[in-house]
């Protein structure tokens, strides 16, 4: 009997682990493909779930020449729960197409159709949209932590928080509105990078993320003037993760980074040679 019960355990635990790696691969379906050829914007996200599915994700809403709406939420929970709502903020931000040139509807849209529909979970979440023709980035978030800016070597905090989306009907949502300038570099990111503690308890901090961000454009100058390949923004998203996960004692939350550059095509370029 005993072995009879421990080979139905183990059927049931291969039955579970198999429907967890089909859940993942369908997770990862809903993730946009890589952010397609732009004259204008270069964008690279990275996503380390902390278990096999997640409740972080992100989205290209609009991806051409002359705009770029980018999206990163970040539901509470972990696991398949979590999961499962995050699929449904994708249909939610799915369906607010139309309202991509505004942040602040963009987000409001997406709140009325998650309310009542997520089991008493939240969602909090960040939406820039960037606008060559305009040299204008329009920017609205619910209770997430605020997109870093890194221009001219400083990095400059974007904050407009209104609440956490799916727990209020009533919640209302307003733009930030900034000029835009060649070479801006924009970072949205979730909590678990900055919650991220080391073996004392510290945590990783706005700080430290702000001065890995500098280095992503301190490494790419030097790089240049070595005549070497740039830390484009693919580069500088595993530079972070890594920085993150170098500094935890184990991962405790999802890690999600989402960097776009802003290179409008009139700007001179520089020259990127193989550094092999």
């Amino acid at each position: 009997m005993a072995a009879r019960q421990t080979l139905e355990r183990d059927l049931q635990l291969s039955k579970i682990q198999k429907e967890l790696e089909v859940a993942k691969q369908i997770q990862l379906s809903i993730l946009p493909a890589a952010f397609p050829n732009s004259a204008t914007f270069r964008v690279a996200a990275r996503y380390v779930p902390m278990t096999s599915v997640a409740g972080d994700f992100y989205d290209f809403i609009v991806a051409d020449d002359t705009q770029a709406g980018l999206l990163i939420a970040d539901v509470s929970g972990h696991g398949v729960p979590a999961a499962l709502i995050a699929s449904m903020v994708k249909v939610a931000a799915t369906a607010q197409c139309a309202n991509a040139a505004d942040p602040a509807r963009f987000l409001a849209g997406m709140n009325a159709v998650l309310c009542g529909n997520t089991q008493d979970q939240f969602v909090t979440a960040a939406y820039v949209h960037l606008d060559s023709q305009s040299r204008e980035l329009r920017y609205s978030a619910a209770g997430h932590p605020p997109m870093l800016l890194l221009r001219g070597g400083k990095v400059l905090e974007i904050i407009e928080n209104g609440l956490i989306l799916a727990a209020f009907d009533f919640a209302t949502f307003a733009n930030a509105v900034h000029p835009l300038e060649p070479s801006d570099r924009f970072l949205l990111y979730t909590d678990g990078l900055v919650d991220a503690a080391n073996a004392k308890g510290d945590f990783f901090g706005q700080d430290a993320l702000s001065a890995v961000l500098r280095q992503t454009a301190e490494l790419a100058l030097s790089a240049v003037l070595r005549q070497t390949a740039e830390l484009a923004p693919s580069a500088a998203s595993d530079r972070i993760i890594a920085a993150v996960q170098q500094w935890s004692a184990s991962q405790d939350d999802d890690l999600t980074v989402l960097i776009c550059d802003y290179i409008p095509s009139a700007c001179p370029r520089l020259r990127v040679v193989d550094a092999a």
